[in-house]
């Protein structure tokens, strides 16, 4: 026979078992801060929303989205059904299927018109596009570009701008760069990006010059976008780099006047070379050019063809 305190300790032990809860491990998320994640039978939906959650969080991108999907098939009124469809873009984002992410996204805008989270999805749209913007120029444009077609005025409208004409500079399409970086001034003239394209419009002038065979009023036109960004920006912080392109941009001036006298020249044209002699002298003075003219000059003076 068993004594009875072995037999009141078994019964202690099996109440115990009975009643302590089952705990899983506790993971963070932004959006429920540290929780438990869900170790029991799942049955509420706020429950199965939690889980997936926690699948998000522990990178179980592909389990978590079947999750989500669950939830809106499920329960396509509550309100777990907008923020799962946020989410799976989400996880599509931190897969880094970009291009499912940003269909998502727009899948929401469509689906929730008038949402209070359109500015939430927006700059998640606008994150979609900053991520491609390193290895996929054309998707992150697309990106940004659906971010303005369907909010023009909204809060990341005039970055979404700025980006698309970045990503045409990046690819080297200098002229389609001008268009978006002008197109931006005239939509967003109050933006804190004015500054920074201020100073984009004339270096891209400068390159797409680069690309064809001496545009002089590119040229002309890239200075003289240099010395407005230095006059409306005193303090900006392209200042040294605008100075530099000036200069360069002058040379290039000088060297193409003087070059200019130097055909008069060949052509028995004295007076007609020593005026552009004269004027890269005076225009142009701190080049070597300028140098080099007033040695022609001082030449021509010599063997009496001017006086």
């Amino acid at each position: 026979m068993i004594p009875l305190k072995y037999v009141l300790l078994l019964m202690c032990g099996l109440f115990c078992l009975a009643v302590t809860p089952a705990y899983g491990k506790w993971i963070w998320s932004r959006e429920t801060g540290w929780m438990e994640s869900p170790s029991t039978a799942i049955t509420s939906l706020e429950q199965r929303y939690k889980y997936a959650l926690s699948l998000l969080v522990e990178q179980k991108y592909t389990v978590a989205i079947k999750e989500f999907e669950s939830i809106i098939r499920d329960a396509a009124q509550s309100e777990y059904a907008e923020v799962s469809q946020i989410n799976i873009g989400r996880a599509y984002y931190l897969n880094n299927d970009f291009k499912q992410a940003l269909k998502t996204y727009e899948k929401v805008l469509e689906k929730y018109p008038g949402t209070k989270r359109t500015e939430e999805i927006l700059e998640r749209e606008y994150q979609v596009g900053i991520a491609q913007m390193e290895t996929n120029e054309e998707g992150a444009i697309s990106a940004f570009e659906k971010i303005i077609e369907k909010h023009p005025l909204g809060p990341v409208a005039s970055d979404a701008q700025v980006k698309i004409a970045d990503c045409y500079f990046k690819l080297g399409q200098y002229e389609e760069a001008l268009d978006a970086y002008e197109k931006f001034l005239e939509n967003y003239p109050k933006s804190e990006w004015v500054s920074y394209v201020q100073y984009q419009i004339p270096l891209s002038k400068v390159y797409h010059e680069k690309q064809q065979e001496r545009n002089y009023g590119l040229l002309v036109s890239a200075r003289e976008g240099f010395e407005e960004y230095l006059v409306s920006n005193p303090r900006g912080m392209h200042i040294e780099d605008a100075k530099k392109m000036i200069q360069e941009i002058r040379i290039i001036e000088a060297e193409r006047e003087y070059n200019i006298g130097e055909f008069y020249l060949r052509k028995k044209k004295p007076v007609s070379a020593a005026m552009y002699f004269e004027y890269v002298k005076t225009d142009f003075p701190d080049t070597i050019w300028a140098e080099r003219a007033n040695e022609k000059i001082e030449f021509l003076r010599m063997i009496e063809a001017i006086k």
